[in-house]
């Protein structure tokens, strides 16, 4: 099955972390890394399961280059994707610690998208292993259900 990883970042440290998802998982699946500001809403494939790698800026939104396709994919109908979410920030924030990708998770899902497993949190700036973390939960992700033949 394809997997596209959707990289939503402001610095790069989401990038640096799909980066290293397709390091460890690109052999196993067809995947590809797509930067949210290089692609429109077709990157929301029924066929490919859509990764979600967000930082969050600001007070807690999603990164401003980001922001464009994150209003085009809010006014679809994703029924039918299945998706995943790692989200990163910082807890010093508190409130909105990793608030960009929990408000990705909860569009997708708002707009019909097929929650593959609660999204991973991490908070990058505080020591935790940010990439064995995204290597576990995504080796954990459930096994994609075995194309249909055609009758």
């Amino acid at each position: 099955m394809k997997v596209t990883l959707l990289v939503s970042t402001m610095t790069g440290t989401a990038e640096m972390l799909a980066e290293d998802l397709v390091a460890r998982f690109g052999g196993e699946h067809a995947m590809r890394l797509v930067l949210a500001e290089d692609t429109g809403p077709q990157v929301c494939e029924p066929d490919a399961r859509l990764v979600v790698v967000s930082s969050t800026y600001g007070t807690g939104d999603v990164p401003t280059p980001a922001q464009p396709l994150f209003a085009q994919i809010e006014t679809m109908d994703l029924r039918g994707i299945e998706y995943g979410v790692i989200a990163l920030g910082d807890r010093n924030y508190g409130d909105t610690f990793a608030m960009g990708g929990r408000r990705w998770d909860r569009m997708l899902a708002e707009r019909g998208a097929q929650r593959l497993a609660e999204p991973l949190v991490i908070d990058f700036v505080h020591g935790e292993d940010m990439t064995a973390m995204a290597i576990d939960w995504f080796a954990a992700l459930p096994a994609p259900e075995p194309a249909t033949p055609a009758a």
